[in-house]
């Protein structure tokens, strides 16, 4: 049944991208981000779909007379930089048969963040791409929050789709903590009740879904955000009842089990986890330290043998032979660190520094231009986004997240559209509403 669903809808996508190559773009995002293609048990789940839409996208920009460009900042040339090295430091990996798995992956969520500052260029499609981005990752926030409050004491916990980086409780709650605050701005942004209050349930759902993974970090990232859109907030009467609102029915329907899992970090030091954590940053350490041009490529800590070399025999970790098993890096930090080495990590973190340069830049052209009042809210939730991301990140592998990249295209796009608008005021003229008080979507044939 799924199937019958999923095939007329993604001819239906391919079709339009031919026309209109941002809807391309629209498509690529929610077969990245929700992998529908996982949900289902027919022919289309072992189907290269991402492939099939990349390419008729990637198509659709360089084949045509159109011709569009990269924006030219010093934010794509580090990212340009990055590709070049983590692709050299894949070519002189330890353990070539993970690590180009995946450069193949991390390079195609590259390509389609790449696009968005090609193909996103006004107000009505970033405004798509946002409603994309929150209701893939909406879907399993709301399903995990309605487990949770249902059937979650029976001591299960929320887990994202099978085969994606989400199956992991932890990364799940990462991604959840980070589509948050773009439900906030759609919220902010709905011109009718309807969809106010439609986005505020499924901020609600989605929240009781990040606890409902039972990972610590994504309770450190939803307090850490609920903390920093507090102390920014001019309304901070308001938005800590909204908070208690939330805060005070998870204490009364969390299981038990929650309680002792989220009791742990109190004493973090002395935890098993913690301590497998550090051994892991260690060896990523020494990696880095041995290695600092190259890293070891892609995930080389997953490997056994390449763990138990760089482990220098210190490690608290050993099978039933005694010798050391292979492990994630654990860490956005000393994941890029041990993949890449210093130069490596540099340059991941130069350009994440350069983008959020950008978000900056954007808020300060856009503040009190009323035309531009959303691009100066949605940068201030992505910034938010990012908060999360820095901070659960510490303690989670993922560094290549495909939300981060598209994040940075994002920016790009904002930065363009303000500096055009800037610039040429009277040509690009008022940005279209996305939502007419009729509740209609519509825009006029330049804006799609």
């Amino acid at each position: 049944m799924r199937d019958l669903f999923l095939a007329p809808l993604l001819l239906a996508i391919l079709f339009q991208t031919f026309r209109t190559p941002s809807i391309g773009v629209l498509g690529w995002t929610w077969l990245t981000l929700m992998t529908p293609q996982k949900l289902i048990w027919g022919v289309l789940s072992s189907m290269p779909l991402n492939l099939i839409l990349a390419l008729a996208t990637l198509g659709m920009v360089l084949f045509t007379r159109d011709k569009k460009r990269l924006p030219a900042n010093i934010t794509i040339t580090l990212w340009m930089l990055f590709i070049a090295m983590m692709t050299f430091t894949t070519i002189t990996a330890l353990n070539p048969s993970i690590s180009w798995v995946i450069w193949n992956r991390v390079v195609k969520v590259m390509l389609l963040g790449l696009l968005v500052p090609v193909l996103m260029v006004s107000q009505r499609r970033i405004h798509a791409l946002i409603w994309v981005i929150a209701m893939c990752l909406g879907y399993f926030g709301i399903k995990g929050g309605i487990f949770t409050l249902t059937i979650g004491g029976g001591g299960g916990h929320v887990v994202g789709p099978p085969d994606s980086q989400l199956i992991d409780n932890n990364n799940l709650a990462l991604a959840l903590c980070m589509s948050l605050p773009l439900m906030n701005y759609l919220r902010l942004q709905a011109s009718t009740r309807f969809v106010r209050n439609g986005m505020l349930a499924g901020m609600i759902g989605t929240t009781f879904g990040a606890l409902g993974t039972f990972s610590r970090g994504g309770m450190v990232g939803l307090g850490v955000m609920a903390l920093y859109l507090w102390w920014k907030s001019p309304r901070k009467v308001s938005l800590a009842l909204g908070i208690l609102a939330v805060v005070i029915p998870a204490y009364m329907f969390m299981p038990a089990s929650w309680y002792d899992r989220m009791g742990t970090l109190k004493d973090a030091s002395n935890q098993g986890t913690f301590l497998q954590r550090l051994d892991s940053w260690t060896v990523n350490t020494n990696i880095a330290i041995a290695r600092p041009f190259t890293g070891a490529g892609f995930s080389a800590t997953d490997d056994p043998n390449t763990y138990r070399r760089y482990a220098y025999g210190k490690s608290i970790f050993t099978d039933q032979d005694g010798q050391t098993g292979g492990h994630a890096a654990h860490s956005i930090y000393f994941e890029t660190l041990g993949d890449h080495g210093f130069v490596g990590c540099g340059l991941y973190f130069a350009m994440l520094l350069s983008a959020l340069g950008v978000l900056r830049r954007v808020r300060k052209a856009a503040k009190n231009i009323p035309d531009l009042a959303w691009a100066d809210n949605l940068v201030n939730m992505m910034q938010v986004s990012f908060l999360a991301f820095f901070v659960s990140g510490i303690a989670l592998s993922m560094a290549y997240y495909d939300l981060v990249f598209l994040f940075i295209g994002i920016a790009l796009a904002l930065d363009k559209i303000v500096k055009e608008y800037k610039n040429k005021p009277a040509e690009t003229g008022k940005p279209t509403k996305i939502a007419a008080p009729s509740g209609k979507w519509r825009a006029p044939a330049h804006a799609v």
